[in-house]
Parts: C-alpha cells; sequence; structure tokens
C-alpha cells in the first residue's frame, strides 16, 4: 500500500516539476530564442515525453507519463492566470 502513495508523490512531484520549468524564466529565453518548435514549447508534450523516458530508465510504469503531463499541464495553466 506504502508503494502506491510513494508512486503517486513521484508522478505529482514530477508533474509539478515540469509545470514550475514553463514559468521558470531562463527555461522561458530559452524556448523563445533557440528551441522554437514542438516538443520544447508545449508543457503537454514537453512532459509526457520526457517523463517517459525517465519513468522508463527508472524501471516505472511507464503509463505514469500520461497523469505526469495531466497534471504537469493543470498546473501550469493555474499558474499562469492567477
Amino acid at each position: 500500500m506504502i508503494d502506491i502513495y510513494n508512486d503517486w508523490i513521484l508522478v505529482s512531484s514530477i508533474g509539478l516539476m515540469f509545470a514550475f520549468l514553463f514559468i521558470f524564466e531562463p527555461y522561458g529565453w530559452l524556448i523563445e530564442n533557440i528551441l522554437t518548435f514542438k516538443p520544447f514549447t508545449c508543457v503537454l508534450c514537453f512532459s509526457f515525453w520526457c517523463s517517459l523516458l525517465l519513468y522508463t530508465y527508472l524501471g516505472e510504469n511507464p503509463l505514469y507519463a500520461i497523469y505526469t503531463a495531466f497534471i504537469a499541464e493543470l498546473s501550469y495553466r493555474k499558474l499562469v492566470s492567477e
């Protein structure tokens, strides 16, 4: 049972990390000037693909990447709207 909680804490924290990455000013400058193509400018896409690679490397369930991307996108929208 504790493993389930550990996995959800991992998924939520990585999702929040991606949301805060997109409001971080140096990353904003980087995606405006250098990385102007799709996977790096979209919160949902970037968090999905990066977390998919991360979960596969760590040996976790790769389907957690969907939840991570969803949490990142909703958190980002909430952070930007305020």
